[in-house]
């Protein structure tokens, strides 16, 4: 399993800081308040309806209901292996890693080897205690998962259980 380093995540904020600190990006900022409102998506000009910074500046060109379906949109015009390589950086793990994962699975619940039928799909599981991913769970399994709290000896009392 390969894992986002440290010294890489430093280096893209040492980069995102570089350039919100560029003259030209403070220009761009600066002048976008002059400008009044006006959604390019439906042609919203109440501010309020815009996402906005600390110092009330808009922070894209779309009202919040025209940016929530273009997100939506984007979203679900992926495919299930694009939807895990996005999740990566949460995991610290590399797209290449998720996406290998999910194709060793065939896309397949990792327990009960179901292909979910769902729109959620699989979840990334991973250990809480040293965050390592385990591998890709149906809902189901997901969800069982952690109301059995990751616990071995609760689920071989529940497997006993369910011999009896």
């Amino acid at each position: 399993m390969q894992m986002v380093s440290n010294e890489f995540r430093e280096k893209m904020r040492q980069v995102a800081l570089a350039r919100w600190a560029d003259p030209v990006e403070k220009e761009k900022l600066s002048n976008s308040i002059k400008k009044p409102p006006n959604c390019s998506g439906c042609g919203e000009t109440d501010l309020s309806m815009f996402h906005l910074d600390k110092l009330g500046r808009r922070l894209n060109k779309y009202c919040k209901k025209c940016r929530s379906l273009q997100e939506k949109e984007k979203w679900n015009s992926k495919s299930a292996v694009e939807k895990f390589a996005a999740r990566s950086h949460k995991y610290g793990v590399t797209k290449e890693f998720l996406t290998e994962l999910y194709l060793r699975q065939n896309g397949h619940c990792a327990i009960c080897k179901q292909k979910p039928t769902g729109k959620r799909g699989l979840a990334v599981d991973h250990c809480h205690k040293t965050g390592r991913v385990r591998g890709l769970l149906c809902h189901g399994c997901n969800v069982s998962l952690g109301q059995f709290k990751d616990d071995i000896s609760i689920l071989n009392n529940a497997i006993e259980y369910l011999r009896t």
